[in-house]
């Protein structure tokens, strides 16, 4: 047995539950779960002063919002439901430490030793967690560490309400961390991500796709909820030159050459600022690069945040080396609640085999005595008529048992074989059509076949498929059947002939 089986069979013994991103931001809350190749996603907006620079301020509000979001994503209102928390940059410190090479062997005590003398307040108060972000082959090789520190009541207040409506955490971490996930540049240079959103605007330096250092600026409060764009245009430039200055020490062999933007409705104008300010180019951070499913590149950019914590949340649990600023009793809750899942799993199902042996027993039990009273019967039967009768309707059964076995061969010799038409039908749709009904009247009649696809092309070309087989026969699409559906796509229904079939099976014919 390989180790892909093994994992596979541990996996059904024991399923990791799926894990969705769950963004808190001061205006709204939303939720991605990605399932194969599909996702869900929904949002809910918050009342004003909810969360207030990235700190729960109404917690009523919050729970309420909590409670009105759990609902869209499930009916079932005891449901758990699985999440990476992911909060803003506001209230995150984040920085990079060398370690010696060496320290491979024993790196987790060496790392938090490390954290607690870079902490920026008092390191009892604050959560704090390491990832690896890199190695450097300087004074016999360094390990780059990336650490990274929030306050403890703020994390606290976060987890005790999802905690309190049926939510919960896998493991917390920031925006920045989220999003360079999707950052796949393959140039080795250092690039800088500016994303502006309702709280402020947050700067990440990333290289080889990991996060290494992150500033956010908070909007001036002397601008509310809105702010000029002369205000915006001042605050980019200042700081975007002072991250740029920290950039070029903190890499003097690398020039960042570009910009990554992440602004909805506004990269054209802060890319402009840029062009007109700095000799870097700038452009909008796409998903393109990233290689995710098709269906995930229709999401618009203040979705990438949590679209990031929702890809951190497919990653096994035992594989998940990256930061998380949650309490060691977060972290066993979660393990608490897989352990109780893995137990209801089972006991679900050893209940339904006992219930469904117990039901097989009774209909066995039952059956057998039907025919040993049946049995029974014919031999009292047997025993009280003469031996001419007997031996009478002994013949009769026998003939009519023959008729039976003459009707049932046949039957059979009728039979059309389907297989390979099913077969030919699912290898021609392809992964562009869904099918949703096949219908066979009978083997002269026309198939009706309706379906679903991601676009009007993708039927005519299937169309034009079925054309190409010889096998398919007086093919008509009524473009009248073609209509979308509340999931983006088409659906349509086709009529066809297939002749290999009506041939294999009418002996008549060759």
């Amino acid at each position: 047995m390989n180790v892909k089986n093994l994992k596979r069979i541990l996996n059904i013994l024991n399923p990791q539950p799926l894990i969705g991103g769950l963004e808190v931001g001061d205006a709204d809350l939303k939720f991605l779960l990605i399932k194969g190749g599909d996702f869900i996603s929904t949002s809910v907006k918050l009342p004003v002063g909810t969360i207030v620079d990235g700190k729960i301020k109404d917690k009523e509000n919050f729970k309420a919002g909590l409670l009105k979001l759990h609902s869209q994503i499930t009916l079932k209102n005891k449901k758990k439901i699985y999440a990476v928390l992911n909060i803003s940059d506001v209230n995150i410190y984040a920085q990079t430490f060398n370690l010696p090479a060496a320290a491979g062997n024993n790196i987790e005590e060496a790392a938090r030793l490390n954290l607690q003398m870079i902490s920026p307040t008092d390191f009892s108060t604050v959560y704090a967690d390491w990832q690896k972000i890199g190695e450097i082959d300087i004074d016999g090789g360094q390990l780059e560490i990336l650490g990274a520190f929030t306050n403890r009541q703020i994390v606290d207040d976060y987890v005790e309400c999802l905690k309190e409506t049926n939510f919960v955490v896998a493991a917390v971490e920031f925006s920045s961390l989220a999003i360079s996930r999707l950052v796949q540049e393959s140039s080795g240079n250092p690039l800088l991500l500016l994303r502006l959103d309702a709280g402020g605007l947050s700067f990440s330096l990333i290289k080889n796709n990991n996060l290494y250092f992150n500033r956010f600026v908070s909007w001036p409060t002397t601008e509310g909820r809105s702010i000029s764009l002369s205000v915006l245009r001042e605050l980019i430039v200042r700081e975007t030159q002072r991250v740029l200055n920290f950039a070029g020490k903190y890499f003097p062999q690398d020039q960042i050459k570009d910009i990554l933007l992440i602004a909805p409705a506004l990269e054209d104008k802060i890319s402009q600022i840029i062009t007109e300010n700095f000799s870097v180019s700038s452009r909008r951070l796409t998903l393109e690069s990233a290689k995710l499913d098709k269906n995930l590149l229709a999401l618009t950019p203040d979705w990438f945040g949590v679209l990031g914590s929702a890809l951190r949340g497919l990653t096994p649990r035992a594989k998940d080396i990256f930061i998380s600023l949650a309490s060691v009793g977060t972290e066993e809750e979660f393990r608490q609640h897989r352990v109780i899942n893995f137990v209801k799993i089972w006991r679900n199902i050893i209940l339904t085999s006992l219930s469904f042996i117990l039901m097989t027993f009774i209909a066995v039990d039952i059956f057998l005595a039907k025919t040993a009273g049946s049995l029974n019967n014919q031999i009292a039967n047997l025993t009280n008529q003469p031996a001419q009768e007997t031996f009478n309707k002994i013949e009769e059964e026998a003939k009519n048992f023959n008729i039976k076995v003459d009707l049932a061969l046949k039957a059979k010799s009728q039979v059309s074989d389907w297989a390979p038409f099913l077969e030919k039908i699912k290898n021609l749709t392809g992964e562009e059509i869904i099918i949703d009904r096949i219908f066979i009247q009978s083997k002269e009649a026309p198939i009706l076949f309706n379906g679903r696809a991601a676009s009007e092309k993708a039927i005519i070309d299937f169309k034009t498929v079925l054309e190409k087989e010889p096998e398919f026969k007086e093919i008509n699409l009524s473009l009248t059947s073609i209509a979308p559906t509340a999931d983006g796509k088409f659906q349509f229904s086709i009529t066809f002939k297939y002749n290999d079939f009506v041939q294999k099976s009418d002996p008549k014919r060759k």
